[in-house]
């Protein structure tokens, strides 16, 4: 049997009834951009993250591009953002803005140590990425800030990975000026296709989102600037709304296959497991291993899916090449993009899929 990296019809099963009745009100209203869905949705959103203000977007790469708009940051400013962070890198450099990167630590998640070495003076930002649904050290980070005594730079929290995932009693994403989360189909809280929202406690800036999202609008055909459209629609806003009241029933599910995973895996000697803090959503489950290739491929002939996240350093691929960087620059990201597989993870997985999984693992080493 089958069990691939991920299942979404399985999960659509299980809440089919919710989905399809909030689907039908949405096709019965006629109403299908910026009406009542995405509007209730955001206020929701927002109020489980813990912040006041969300505004829905068409994805999570929009969110940091528009959140770097909304910032005011241009071609002058400078971005940091951690190099092993592959998908954030295009919704930041996609503002115009300056990009820096900086090297991450044995978790995958932004490295302080290196992160003290590379803020200059030109640098505006700083984008902690909580990768793999594991909480970043976003505290370090406003730390760091706070004895360089550089109140200049704003904090961007990427939670594409990391819905739900708390440090301390906080969700992450309330510690930042600004949080962007990407509600794309496979992320713990996904919709049926693109999605995104960017969150703030800043009422002036969720106001400029607003503007950004729609022609520079900030009321009909009253525009103040140039900019494209980027909505979240009304049937995702309505799928989302339903699978909301799922996400924690479902993350704590997630953190029981990752502990059974760890449980299982923790006897290979060969075999390490990414450090996870505690309050992880477990978006992935990543093991580390030095011939990561050979166990892919033999995972793949029997049937089991994996995928890895990130193969390539942002600083080894074209656009970062032309930054001037090269091979060397950040080694735990080298590291780890050589040695890093992601194993199946969702909360329609069985036990004994789980079971199934770690014995093929093990017969590999045995073998």
């Amino acid at each position: 049997m089958r069990i691939p990296i991920f299942n979404l019809t399985r999960q659509y099963k299980t809440i089919k009834k919710e989905v399809d009745r909030a689907i039908q009100t949405v096709l019965s209203r006629g109403n299908f951009i910026l009406g009542e869905e995405v509007a209730a949705f955001e206020k929701e959103f927002a109020s489980y993250i813990g912040i006041p203000y969300g505004v829905g977007v068409a994805s999570g790469t929009d969110a940091l591009t528009l959140a770097m708009r909304a910032l005011g940051l241009s071609t002058n400013d400078e971005v940091i953002i951690p190099v092993n962070s592959y998908p954030t890198f295009f919704g930041i450099a996609m503002s115009g803005v300056s990009v820096r990167f900086v090297d991450c630590n044995e978790s995958g998640n932004i490295s302080i140590e290196d992160l003290k070495k590379r803020i200059a003076q030109k640098t505006k930002a700083i984008v902690v990425v909580h990768l793999y649904g594991n909480p970043a050290d976003v505290i370090g980070v406003c730390n760091l800030l706070k004895t360089l005594n550089r109140t200049d730079i704003k904090i961007i929290e990427d939670c594409a990975q990391a819905h739900g995932a708390t440090i301390g009693k906080k969700r992450v994403g309330t510690f930042g000026d600004i949080a962007c989360f990407s509600f794309y189909p496979s992320k713990n809280l996904g919709a049926y296709g693109d999605g995104g929202m960017v969150l703030t406690k800043h009422k002036e800036i969720a106001d400029q989102i607003r503007a950004l999202r729609m022609y520079g609008e900030i009321k009909r055909y009253e525009t103040k600037e140039v900019s494209g459209i980027s909505r979240l629609d009304e049937l995702q806003a309505a799928i989302l709304r339903v699978k909301l009241h799922h996400l924690d029933a479902w993350n704590d599910r997630r953190r029981e296959i990752a502990s059974l995973y760890s449980k299982s895996l923790m006897r290979i000697p060969n075999l390490s497991i990414v450090p996870y803090a505690e309050g992880s959503c477990h978006h992935l489950f990543v093991i580390q291993i030095k011939v990561r290739d050979l166990l892919k491929q033999y995972l793949a002939k029997e049937g089991i899916g994996t995928a890895v996240h990130y193969p390539i350093s942002l600083h080894l691929t074209k656009p970062g090449l032309v930054l001037g960087y090269q091979r060397g620059d950040f080694p735990m990201a080298e590291l780890l993009s050589n040695q890093i597989l992601s194993l199946p993870i969702y909360p329609e997985l069985s036990n004994t899929n789980i079971v199934r999984i770690s014995n093929v693992i093990l017969r590999f080493f045995s073998s």
